[in-house]
């Protein structure tokens, strides 16, 4: 129970509490945002946080404490694999906009409700979650959260099913010709009826395609990668490296850094596909990693770090700038 249920929550929570010291993010401080004006993963959240709401409630009306509490364990598990894991670079990047704002807030919304949900059930983790989150005195005095039935939309949450079930069919395909997902690929056909522009752009982002089509009988993938896809493959593995450079050394998820980069061997010449996508893809590897600086060369006094990326040697050194 605890690897399904307590674990999971208790990392959004802290996953929330982090970014939200990083930001300053003051709860209730702006009104909130009307669900209808908000991305389309934020409103699937909070229909599911309506049913939840609404299960619990009638559960506990109904003495049945198992149909009370299940849909808690549930909830938690969207919430933690798909909506955190979906909505992580919104809350990492830097611009604080009105996307940002609706995470932070439906987040939020969503662990405050969850804890005076569970409350009855686990007293002290509802506690001290709700009580961090709210400045409160305690859940245990507040009321009962009624379920939002404006927030309930039945219909995203249905193609929001049949989106992840695309993701997990395409996931599986890829593994099967043995496709990184961080490799692009040009195009992918999975079964189905068209999905939702939004909601097909969450499908092309989880399975790393260009384009997309339905009604396919059966997962059909593009696996021709031509040089641009490829240069956009690498970028995203040198991304991956310097980011598990960066907890390697300590940094913080804010710490701003210059990242130095060397491919050249003495004797040898470099590949020149891993230096190219440095270069070309200079800018997104800048931003993805918070690099102030991306600088070819290794200066003296810093002992870089050897890594392989795609077959070729790279040497890489952060700085953490002040």
């Amino acid at each position: 129970a605890a690897v399904r249920f307590l674990l999971p929550f208790w990392n959004v929570y802290r996953f929330f509490v982090t970014y939200a010291r990083v930001d300053g993010f003051p709860p209730g401080e702006k009104g909130p945002l009307p669900v209808a004006e908000r991305p389309v993963l934020d409103r699937w959240l909070l229909s599911r946080l309506s049913q939840l709401v609404a299960s619990a409630d009638q559960g506990m009306e109904s003495y049945d404490v198992n149909g009370a509490a299940r849909p808690i364990e549930a909830f938690v598990t969207d919430l933690s694999t798909w909506y955190v894991r979906r909505s992580r670079r919104r809350f990492w990047k830097s611009d604080s906009d009105a996307d940002k704002l609706s995470a932070y807030q439906t987040l939020h919304e969503a662990l405050v409700t969850t804890a005076q949900v569970m409350a009855p059930f686990m007293p002290f983790l509802g506690e001290a979650v709700y009580r961090n989150l709210t400045g409160e005195r305690s859940v245990h005095l507040s009321d009962f959260p009624k379920a939002d039935s404006a927030a309930r939309d039945e219909k995203l949450e249905q193609q929001m099913a049949v989106a992840r079930r695309a993701v997990e069919a395409g996931l599986a395909a890829r593994d099967a010709l043995r496709l990184k997902v961080r490799q692009p690929l040009a195009s992918a056909a999975v079964p189905g009826e068209p999905l939702a522009e939004d909601i097909a752009a969450v499908v092309r982002e989880e399975l790393n395609v260009k384009a997309l089509t339905f009604g396919a009988t059966e997962v059909q993938l593009d696996t021709h990668i031509t040089e641009e896809l490829r240069l956009e493959g690498l970028a995203r593995d040198i991304v991956r490296t310097i980011q598990s450079l960066r907890k390697e050394s300590g940094f913080q998820i804010e710490d701003r850094i210059t990242t130095y980069w060397e491919d050249e061997i003495p004797g040898h010449l470099p590949k020149g596909f891993v230096r190219h996508a440095f270069e070309v893809w200079a800018e997104y590897i800048r931003t993805e990693t918070l690099s102030v600086e991306l600088d070819h060369g290794i200066p003296p006094g810093i002992e870089p770090k050897e890594v392989t990326i795609d077959g070729e040697k790279v040497w890489l050194a952060l700085r953490r700038v002040a």
